[in-house]
């Protein structure tokens, strides 16, 4: 039988295949978001009727939507957390033949219910990954559509995570919702929400590249015909709209069932993904055609080809060579926003992750938006992804494991063509048991052999870091408990004593306020509610200073980027917000430890005075600190030259001692140099008497 196209004018006007969330399975397809929804935050009677009902108490939001956005930085563990519903329509043309119509939700927290036209959908559990219905047989071509939503952000004993320590569970439809249509044959978006296409690289080097692809297809015909369909499958590589390689084989595709072919590509001398370095991409086009070489379905999809390993004495080795992994932990959550960002506030982060000069990042602790892993891809950094299998674990319940490996897999094949992600996480700070890892590990190694699986731990070495491809610690030395030197005592014991291990850093960071200044600061209480700037950015020096040659520990992430909600703590100069990061909550404000990682991991030329928020000062002779790439630095005040200092530090900082202040105001100058440039900042002290300061 010949497959039917459709392609009507008013698919054109509905559909845009260009918004602002279009992703590479979709991007040929006819589609729209649904943007705007009623809300009504509570249970409520009916709401989930395909019928109009009262709009009394429902309010018009847009989605993206968190009913969490302010509540969870003043009221913390006392934030609304329940049901929530969501309503709204669409159109669709009139009803055509082999016409098949999806909705895809890209993240709804925690636990959702759909409803289409008072039909019943389904259910998913889980609030961090995407799910994909068919809803053909419950749409009305040509009439109105209801769709509605019934959100429940509770805590949960099946779902994961099961609790709210760490960080918070921002109720709602928070990532974008998207209605789109194929032909009744298409390539499947019902495999987890995936694309249905999935790149394996087989076997890649210097020298060649052999890379399988996997295809599913979906055919549910319109009509009772039971007869089978074959098609034509294409399979093209293409760099810069060149055609590199290509396949194309006959398929015959069951009716009423999926059907899984692979194709297999070779590249001679491939232009390898290498990171921030050269993070090269493919365009991998796959092309449905009927028996007459007319498109049924198409899709694209990256490809990145890189090989890589983890040696416990080398770190991570990319493409045959050693990969220094540094970087940061990442929280999808603004200011005033919660978790419901749009692309650009993605993107807004990335930029500030390489300005940073960062070449990883960890996407923690859950998955996270598909935009960040594209940019990731597109911009060169290597991705640790991971489940939310945060505290609380519930280890007495099934049903949470089950819950957790179903996520995995949702977070595998949503994500596995993404060259960025080297390293699938199992858990984060939990007392899961040995053989519960060994469960979610061969989950993850039976999706996907191609990549390593490792864990965040917080505690001794025990049986269960011995079950992943690769371990890791949070490890808070110098902040919570002991001293900064613990961290090279702590690895060296480890290699001595499991010389099989291969440790890494996960997470290692302290909280700083910029409200709170102090100069040459005692080490804080760090429950309490002092955290000056100053402690957060000499922390990480001498972090920095113990652990950025040892190779051995083989990644280092700072936790954490940007300030987040953290709702048991009531820390710092706010309640409810974990001040670790190096940028501020609401991405204004870089602190000091920002300039000093931007100094020693950037090659963008950086000059920047210290302390530039302590404005009121009592003491007339000061220290002046910079953080500097530069080759030499000058240093004024007032205008007056105090001298000339080349930078020999191994942590870029160059100070100058006992630095006179007059009774005032005064201009703080610094000038650099690199290559013949000249460079520039400055800041203003001002200098009181003891008497006329109100510092505490």
């Amino acid at each position: 039988m010949r497959i039917k196209i459709y392609i009507a004018l008013v698919l054109a006007v509905l559909f845009g295949a260009d918004n602002a969330f279009s992703q590479g399975f979709w991007s040929y397809r006819d589609s729209f978001n649904i943007v705007d929804w009623k809300f009504y935050k509570g249970d409520i009677h009916s709401a989930e009727s395909g019928d109009k009902i009262s709009e009394q108490g429902w309010e018009g939001v847009t989605v993206p939507h968190t009913w969490n956005a302010k509540d969870v930085l003043t009221e913390g563990d006392h934030c609304y957390q329940g049901v929530g519903w969501y309503r709204s329509s669409f159109d669709l043309p009139k009803e055509q033949k082999s016409r098949r119509y999806f909705i895809r939700f890209e993240g709804v927290c925690l636990v959702s219910d759909i409803y289409v036209n008072g039909v019943y959908i389904g259910r998913h559990k889980g609030g961090y990954s995407a799910f994909c219905y068919e809803i053909t047989r419950q749409v009305r071509p040509g009439r109105k559509n209801s769709i509605s939503v019934k959100v429940d952000n509770s805590m949960q004993p099946d779902v994961a995570p099961s609790g709210t320590y760490l960080y918070p569970l921002f109720g709602g439809i928070y990532r974008p919702v998207t209605v789109f249509s194929t032909d009744d044959l298409c390539i499947s978006p019902l495999d987890y929400a995936s694309s249905g296409v999935y790149i394996r690289p087989v076997n890649v080097s210097q020298k060649q590249a052999d890379v399988e692809v996997a295809i599913l297809l979906d055919y549910r015909a319109a009509s009772k015909d039971p007869n089978d369909a074959e098609v034509m499958l294409k399979t093209t590589v293409m760099d810069n709209n060149n055609v590199i390689a290509q396949s194309s084989e006959k398929v015959v595709v069951k009716n009423n069932r999926q059907t899984a072919s692979v194709s297999k590509i070779h590249i001679d001398n491939p232009h390898l993904w290498n990171a921030r370095k050269d993070p090269h991409l493919y365009k991998l086009n796959v092309r449905v055609e009927d028996a007459q070489g007319v498109k049924i379905d198409e899709i694209d999809q990256p490809l990145g080809l890189r090989f890589f390993e983890v040696d416990r004495d080398k770190g991570l080795i990319l493409n045959g060579k050693p990969y220094h992994l540094y970087g940061v932990c990442r929280h999808q959550e603004w200011q005033g926003l919660g978790s419901a960002l749009t692309d650009e506030q993605h993107k807004k982060d990335i930029e500030l992750i390489l300005e940073l000069g960062a070449n990883g990042v960890r996407l923690a602790h859950y998955q996270q938006a598909d935009k960040m892993y594209s940019l990731c891809d597109e911009k060169g950094l290597v991705v640790w992804a991971e489940i939310p299998n945060t505290p609380a674990y519930r280890a007495e319940n099934p049903a949470y494991l089950q819950n957790c490996k179903e996520q995995l897999t949702e977070l595998i094949k949503q994500n596995f063509n993404h060259p960025s992600i080297f390293f699938w996480g199992m858990y984060n700070e939990i007392p899961i048991s040995a053989e519960d890892v060994k469960s979610l590990h061969q989950t993850a190694k039976q999706l996907d052999p191609y990549r390593l699986t490792t864990q965040a731990d917080f505690t001794q070495v025990t049986g269960r870091h011995f079950v992943t491809d690769v371990a890791a610690w949070n490890w808070y030395f110098g902040w919570y408990y002991d001293k900064v030197d613990k961290y090279i005592t702590w690895y060296d014991k480890l290699h001595k004593e499991h010389p099989e291990l291969k440790g890494g850093l996960s997470e290692y960071g302290a909280e700083g306020c910029i409200s709170q200044q102090q100069e040459d600061p005692n080490r804080p209480n760090p429950y309490g509610r002092f955290f000056p700037e100053q402690y957060q950015r000499l922390y990480h020096e001498e972090v920095w200073k113990n652990i950025k040659d040892r190779n051995d520990i083989w990644c280092k992430f700072v936790w954490n980027m940007f300030d987040f909600s953290w709702t048991f703590a009531k820390r710092g100069d706010r309640d409810f917000i974990n001040h670790k990061g190096l940028v501020t909550h609401d991405r204004q404000v870089k602190k000091d430890a920002f300039y000093f990682y931007k100094a020693n991991w950037s090659d963008e030329p950086v000059l920047y005075i210290l302390s530039r928020r302590n404005t009121q000062r009592t003491q007339s002779n000061v220290q002046v600190v910079v953080y500097t790439n530069l080759d030499e630095v000058e240093l004024y005040i007032n205008s007056k030259l105090i001298s000339k200092k080349k930078m020999d530090s191994d942590i870029h900082k160059i100070t100058w001692e006992n630095v006179g202040l007059v009774l005032g105001n005064n201009q703080v100058n610094v000038i650099g140099y690199k290559g013949g440039k000249k460079y520039t900042d400055a800041c203003e002290w001002i200098l009181v008497t003891k008497s006329d300061s109100n510092s505490p």
